[in-house]
Formats: C-alpha cells, sequence, structure tokens
C-alpha cells in the first residue's frame, strides 16, 4: 500500500485511547486525524447545505438521520488534505457511514480491548478541576493522592467515568460496533490489533502492517 495515499477508519471502544492512536499513525503518515467531530464541525463552519441541514436537526434538538451523518463525514474526507488519504477515527462507528467510506477504498482498523481493561482503564481515571489534567490510580497517580501534581488543584471524579456510566458506554459501543465489524470483516478490509498496549507502539504496528500490504 502507498502510505501517503491510505485511507483509514480506526474503530475503538471507549478506553482504547483510539484518539490517540489516530495521532501517532497520522503522524506517522503524514495525514490527517478526523473524528466525526471535525466533519460537522467543518459542515456548519463552511456554511455547507448538509451543514445548514445539520443545523436545523440540532436546533430542533433532533438526532441527525445516519444518511446525513454519513454525507458529512464523506465531505469532509473528501476535502483538499484528506483526499489522497485520511485517518477517521470513531468510537460509535455506523454501518451508513462505513458504507459511504468503503466506495473509496478503505481499510477498517479494530482496537481489540476486553471490557474488563477499558473499565479499569476509565473508572480509574481522576480529572484535575484547576488544569484539567487527567491522571490515573493505578497506572499515573499523583503524589499525594487527590491532588494534582501540576498545579496543586483537588483531584475528582467525572460522573461519565463511573462505573454504571462506563458500562452503559461500553453497551452502545458494542451495539453499534458489532454490525460494522461484521460487515467489515466479511468484506475482507478489516485488521484487528492488540489495544492493551501504548497509543505509539500501537501505531507503529500498525504502520508496519500496512508498509507489508
Amino acid at each position: 500500500m502507498a502510505l501517503a495515499k491510505a485511507r483509514l477508519v480506526l474503530i475503538g471502544s471507549p478506553g482504547t485511547e483510539t484518539a490517540e492512536v489516530a495521532g501517532h499513525l497520522a503522524a506517522r503518515l503524514g495525514l490527517p486525524s478526523i473524528s466525526i467531530r471535525d466533519a460537522i464541525q467543518s459542515a456548519v463552519r463552511t456554511g455547507s447545505e448538509r451543514g445548514d441541514e445539520l443545523r436545523r436537526f440540532m436546533n430542533a434538538e433532533q438526532l441527525p438521520p445516519p444518511e446525513l451523518i454519513a454525507a458529512i463525514v464523506r465531505r469532509r474526507l473528501g476535502e483538499p488534505d484528506a483526499v489522497d488519504g485520511f485517518v477517521y477515527w470513531t468510537e460509535f462507528p455506523t454501518l451508513s457511514v462505513m458504507r459511504s467510506l468503503e466506495t473509496v477504498g478503505i481499510h477498517a482498523v479494530e482496537l481489540v480491548l476486553a471490557n474488563v481493561e477499558a473499565t479499569r482503564r476509565l473508572t480509574g481515571r481522576r480529572t484535575c478541576r484547576g488544569c484539567g489534567m487527567i491522571w490515573h490510580i493505578e497506572s499515573s497517580p499523583t503524589l499525594v493522592e487527590g491532588v494534582c501534581d501540576r498545579c496543586g488543584s483537588a483531584l475528582f471524579h467525572r460522573d461519565d467515568d463511573a462505573p454504571a456510566a462506563v458500562a452503559h458506554q461500553l453497551s452502545v459501543y458494542h451495539e453499534h460496533s458489532g454490525p460494522v465489524l461484521v460487515h467489515c470483516r466479511a468484506a475482507g478490509f478489516l485488521i484487528s490489533v492488540d489495544a492493551t498496549r501504548p497509543a505509539e507502539e500501537i501505531a507503529a504496528e500498525l504502520t508496519g502492517r500496512l508498509e507489508r500490504g
């Protein structure tokens, strides 16, 4: 594969550090790292017809249809910086987006992480009230429990890092990703990679695998 023209879709559950892996991989390949949020912001910022349609749904506090989201993602990935290659990452993939993208020749990458490890990573996080730094009670604890090493402010446990919230996030992820991964595997363009390792190491492995074709 010509890496400068790689079109990759990274799919990972909460806890897999999908954004970090995408950033490292994009840097290695010289490609933009793009998320659904980037695609939506671009559509709204540029005042495109799709952006105006999306704004109407947002103003009415309604969920936009999957076909609209797929069109917005496809539009963003067709912009000049991404037309020859991209690393698009998502924690909540949909079949409509995947089917739209596979027509341009993509590789889907599944970041594989067991629920128990994802739960450990997420529920152990603590966030600084002052500087926003994120610590972890096991993998990156502060010198003084509950106090940020960087600025000395108190740490807190975010509501979305609570066990019940994490369990819900993972349930939603598997509900969304299951059919997408089955589709990609059957179509023959799915790569699975162990996501228990650091993001930079995962990106290095993926780069090597892509180079080998």
